[in-house]
């Protein structure tokens, strides 16, 4: 890998393109957002995305529709087979374009692995031989979860990485660690997001929701999936009776336990009239009334979690208290530091139940103002630009 041959750029400005696949989402808020930082630290930036791309918002960078939507609505070999195809097509799409656009940088969404031995060459040989910067936003360090067999795995996450130059993390990684001794990473900060304003009453919010007076309310926004332990928060209700319960969003995979699955628990536990689950989209005007509603944010991911949360910088936009678990992780390092809530240990309902009776009975004084200073998309752009060794 010696003989990759890197250009200088000459140009006025950086040509930055980005590929973005993921059409909603912490990945695809994350995208958004970084790509508006860069925009405004003087980069031209492109970027690549599907008809769906976040439901159509606009956005102060350029955007090229050119990629395929991501698969719904299938089951079975027939969305096995859709899926390998829109993963497979997007990054066939991408060469063509880098082919086209010539950029000085290309920044992926996210760093993906699956099937990486069927589209990886091209990107190999306009990294190694033509000379493209690559780099990728690594959300997920620990690459845990596996797809076929063990060594199918290794190979994949071993070609994936082949043409990248860097990686973006918020956090220092784990060792053992996946990425190979040839990327380098560079650490960036995770900004806040900003979510629409609703002039609605909270107490009118909380009364559609059936809070009772008195009652304190939990929100897990985002995607479900097993890993956030929502069956523990449910069961943690019992023995929380001023806790209220809010769900809103999509099942990530068909891997994850369905609504129908909460609905019987909460049934079955006997706190279903303390929760209010509600399954699919979340509009950028009812993501405001959702967090207007709350008292505090539920962040209970399991010991399997290693990264940022994109909802704790919701959360702390908003300001609103979270109640955190994870593995070590930026998470749980940047709520303890900041104090900007309670942090417990993971996979337990005795500290979920003890978590929430803190948020409830101590009033806390989170360090907002501090942690928004750190929390800068300005700075992640910077540092992106910075590892590309490139200037504005």
């Amino acid at each position: 890998m010696q003989f990759r041959i890197k250009s200088v750029n000459k140009r006025p400005k950086p040509r930055v393109l980005i590929f973005s696949p993921s059409v909603n989402g912490g990945i695809a808020e994350h995208l958004f957002y970084q790509a508006g930082a860069l925009k405004s630290a003087g980069a031209e930036v492109l970027c690549l995305i599907s008809p769906a791309f976040l439901n159509g918002r606009k956005s102060e960078f350029e955007k090229l529709v050119c990629l395929p939507d991501p698969v719904k609505n299938l089951s079975g070999l027939k969305k096995k087979l859709r899926m390998s195809w829109w993963i497979i097509s997007s990054r066939f799409v991408l060469a063509l374009q880098i082919l086209h656009q010539k950029p000085d940088l290309v920044l992926m969404d996210s760093y993906l692995e699956y099937l990486s031995p069927f589209w990886i060459w091209p990107h190999w040989f306009l990294a190694r031989i033509w000379g493209i910067c690559y780099a990728a936003n690594l959300h997920d360090p620990v690459r845990s979860y596996q797809v076929g067999p063990a060594w199918w795995h290794r190979l994949s996450v071993w070609l994936a990485y082949l043409p990248l130059e860097f990686v973006l993390v918020h956090d220092r990684i784990p060792e053992p660690s996946t990425v190979p001794k040839w990327v380098r990473v560079k650490q960036v900060p995770h900004g806040l997001f900003e979510i629409t304003d609703v002039s609605e009453n909270p107490k009118v919010i909380r009364n559609d929701w059936g809070v009772k007076g008195g009652q304190k309310v939990f929100l897990s926004f985002g995607y479900v999936r097993d890993g956030k332990n929502l069956d523990l928060a449910i069961q943690a209700l019992k023995q929380v009776p001023d806790a209220f319960l809010v769900v809103a969003g999509s099942v990530a995979s068909g891997n994850d336990k369905p609504f129908a699955y909460y609905h019987e628990l909460a049934s079955l536990m006997g706190v279903k009239e303390r929760c209010h689950l509600v399954e699919g989209f979340v509009s950028d005007e009812e993501l405001g009334r959702y967090f207007l509603g709350t008292d505090f944010v539920l962040l209970t991911y399991s010991s399997s979690f290693h990264s940022q949360s994109g909802v704790l910088n919701i959360a702390a936009g908003v300001r609103k208290p979270v109640l955190a678990s994870a593995s070590a992780s930026s998470l749980i390092e940047c709520v303890r530091k900041y104090e900007l809530g309670v942090t417990v240990e993971a996979d337990s309902v005795t500290a979920i139940v003890m978590g929430m009776k803190k948020l409830i009975s101590e009033p806390s004084s989170p360090r907002w103002k501090d942690y928004e200073a750190v929390a800068s998309w300005s700075v992640n752009a910077q540092g992106v630009l910075q590892a590309a060794g490139l200037t504005t």
